[in-house]
């Protein structure tokens, strides 16, 4: 898997460039996710353009680096990343944490943003409602948690309550890799505090970018008021319900979450 040559060294995918091809797509994770959660988008995405997605500094497969983070400082690393890799200017898809770190690109480095998609996320300070206290609680402590609690306290909060009932085998499994494969305490650490000092509540206005707002009417860990609150404040936004789906769109219904994408993405701007 390639890295960048800066450090702390960031691991990334990156799909073929292709004749002719669209806008790139970058991809953009939550809060100790890891870029194989966006596998099924970029074997989606990469026929019409090329695609990126990438470990957060801390998680995954990239390179761990000590001093405090801040959501801009997140931002940054996602610039030099494409920096290295040669996108001048792309779309990009962000889901909860990812989403935050977007909204700093977009304020801090506009031109680097064709149009954005935002999913389960929030502006953080006035503008956020908080949404299951334990689940949150629980991720943050996710090196120490059993599989039951993985399964008890996490997945209800990551997934809507359709998608569990239908997979559980799945729920039963995937509680027991995290349980065995946590993400690193050290990021994850990074992430919780720059994540509980993030606003842009008072800077939306200045976001111009075409925004494309997709929301799960079953997300317990961003409720649906952070998703009003956004496309109420962004100047150049709309907001499409997910029915019946909770924070995890990507794996959730993932047929359904690649066509919104991808009508909003292939609009005429």
């Amino acid at each position: 898997m390639p890295r960048t040559q800066s450090h702390p060294q960031l691991a990334y995918s990156l799909t073929d460039p292709l004749p002719n091809a669209k806008t790139p797509v970058v991809f953009v994770s939550g809060m100790g996710g890891v870029q194989a959660a966006w596998l099924l988008a970029l074997r989606h995405f990469s026929s019409t353009r090329q695609a990126l997605s990438y470990d957060h500094r801390g998680l995954g497969v990239s390179e761990y680096s000590p001093e405090p983070m801040e959501m801009v400082d997140y931002a940054a690393d996602l610039v030099r990343l494409l920096d290295e890799v040669g996108i001048e200017q792309a779309d990009f898809v962000g889901l909860s944490f990812g989403g935050r770190v977007l909204q700093e690109l977009a304020l801090g480095w506009p031109h680097r943003i064709r149009k954005l998609v935002l999913g389960g996320t929030s502006c953080g300070g006035v503008g956020h409602i908080p949404g299951d206290y334990a689940a949150v609680a629980a991720m943050l402590r996710g090196p120490e948690l059993s599989e039951e609690e993985w399964l008890g306290l996490v997945i209800p909060a990551m997934f809507g309550r359709r998608y569990r009932e239908a997979e559980e085998t799945k729920m039963k499994n995937l509680a027991r890799w995290w349980s065995r494969h946590p993400p690193d305490p050290r990021g994850l650490a990074l992430q919780g505090a720059a994540y509980q000092r993030f606003d842009t509540s008072d800077r939306l206005q200045n976001i111009p970018h075409p925004t494309l707002i997709l929301h799960g009417t079953d997300d317990r860990l961003s409720p649906g008021s952070n998703a009003l609150y956004l496309v109420q404040h962004l100047p150049n936004a709309r907001l499409h319900w997910l029915p019946e789906v909770g924070h995890s769109p990507n794996a959730e219904d993932p047929v359904r979450f690649h066509k919104e994408i991808q009508d909003f993405l292939d609009e005429a701007d």
